[in-house]
């Protein structure tokens, strides 16, 4: 039976996978893997999928089997049981022309693999993805020397690495550079709100100030004022007492003191002399206000 034509490629760089392997005529034809291969060929892979699972329970040792398998798996975009049939079918008791194709059909699964992730710019992760493929690709080689397509994808995987590197370090730098803005954004924040606090705790502490300096300027209660009453009160008494003291002494001051019989009687002799000279008084003084008499001679 002739090799039928496969799944077609989701990256246009990368080559086919290699197509489903023919069944010897020495071996017989089995019926499961014949109608395996047919849907295939109709690209029908999940009904493909369970012809090729029937047969590998009646050939469990029949390695290609379980490459057939990995292709329906490839086309159903199931990679990881994908690979993990590849790897069965390049067992060292497969037929080289199995083996070649099993690691070639496991380096495409790796390099869709790595461009998915390139995709979600996962790029370390691709760049992984993509030396597996690029192994695979080796290992397909060394048993298949002239397999082109091996070398052409083996090519691309290579490219792939290198461009996925370039990203990652890309991404690196990138997010070393957010990092450092976010840092800077948050010392900014951090200083801003550091002086926001300082000035509200000046606002405070003036707030406060004001309020103490007002509080000192106001009267202070009222029992305050009585109290200083009363000391006033006293001074009012006090210095009504040392006023009516003084007024004592004056009074006491102003009384006339006894007179002896010896003055008063020089006294009245006085008073005498001064009525009799009286007369003669008022006299002079009469007549130093008139003008003096004209000669009649």
């Amino acid at each position: 039976m002739r090799p039928v034509a496969l799944l077609s490629c989701c990256i246009a760089a990368l080559a086919l996978p290699a197509s489903a392997s023919a069944w010897s005529p020495l071996r017989g034809e089995n019926s499961n893997a014949k109608r395996g291969n047919a849907l295939m060929a109709q690209e029908q892979y999940g009904p493909a999928l369970e012809a090729y699972d029937e047969a590998a329970r009646e050939l469990p040792n029949d390695r290609a089997v379980q490459l057939n398998r990995g292709l329906a798996l490839l086309g159903r975009d199931l990679t990881e049981q994908a690979k993990e049939a590849f790897v069965a079918a390049a067992d060292p008791s497969a037929a080289p022309r199995t083996r070649g194709d099993a690691y070639y059909d496991l380096g495409i699964a790796f390099a869709r693999e790595g461009d998915a992730l390139s995709e979600q710019e996962s790029y370390e992760e691709a760049s992984a993805s993509f030396r597996e493929a690029a192994d695979a690709f080796k290992r397909s080689l060394r048993v298949q020397p002239g397999n082109r397509n091996a070398a052409w994808n083996l090519e691309y995987a290579m490219k792939r690495i290198r461009e996925a590197e370039e990203k990652q370090q890309e991404q690196q730098e990138q997010q070393e550079q957010q990092e450092q803005q976010e840092q800077q954004e948050q010392q900014e924040q951090q200083e801003q709100q550091e002086q926001q606090e300082q000035q509200e705790q000046q606002e405070q502490q003036e707030q406060q100030e004001q309020q103490e300096s007002k509080n000192q300027d106001e009267p202070k209660n009222q029992d305050e004022p009585k109290n200083q009453d009363e000391p006033s009160n006293q001074d009012e008494s006090s210095n009504q007492d040392e006023s009516e003291n003084q007024d004592e002494s004056a009074s006491e001051r102003a009384q006339p003191e006894p007179i002896s019989a010896d003055e008063v009687e020089r006294f009245l002799d006085a008073l005498q002399q001064n009525e009799e000279n009286l007369p003669l008084q008022r006299a002079r003084q009469r007549g130093a206000g008139r003008p003096p008499p004209e000669k009649d001679w």
